[in-house]
């Protein structure tokens, strides 16, 4: 399974790697640190031409540059990058923002969990996503 994870904190990319890496299904994982170069991603812009395309994107919400709404509402005004099921992974439990990325069509809104086993917990709902049984 193809994975784009945004994530701009260094940690939580290590740790939901290894979560990825230690799960019972393969993973291919590609990080982009910020909504900008998620876009470049997604739209294969120069060094990402050759990059694939997603079955899922995890997306954080507080980043620089572009922060998680901004890269939704971009995904919606692209109808091939708008079929992408996008799971939001935050540390935000406002549920104003629950509501705002459901409305900017996420199929998944998870608050970071702290450790290895909430993470399985995640990724099993992720491959529930992508399989089509939410």
């Amino acid at each position: 399974m193809q994975v784009f994870m945004v994530e701009d904190n260094p940690d939580d990319i290590e740790l939901t790697l290894e979560a990825f890496k230690e799960s019972n299904r393969e993973f291919n994982v590609n990080v982009a640190q910020d909504g900008i170069e998620a876009m470049k991603y997604l739209r294969k812009e120069g060094e990402f031409s050759g990059r694939p395309r997603p079955d899922l994107i995890l997306l954080d919400l507080n980043m620089p540059r572009m922060n998680g709404f901004e890269v939704l509402a971009e995904l919606n005004k692209d109808s091939s990058l708008k079929e992408i099921p996008v799971a939001v992974l935050s540390i935000s439990q406002s549920e104003n923002d629950k509501s705002k990325v459901k409305d900017l069509n996420a199929k998944a809104y998870f608050v970071k969990p702290t450790g290895l086993d909430g993470l399985f917990d995640v990724i099993q709902k992720l491959v529930a996503i992508v399989d089509g049984k939410p």
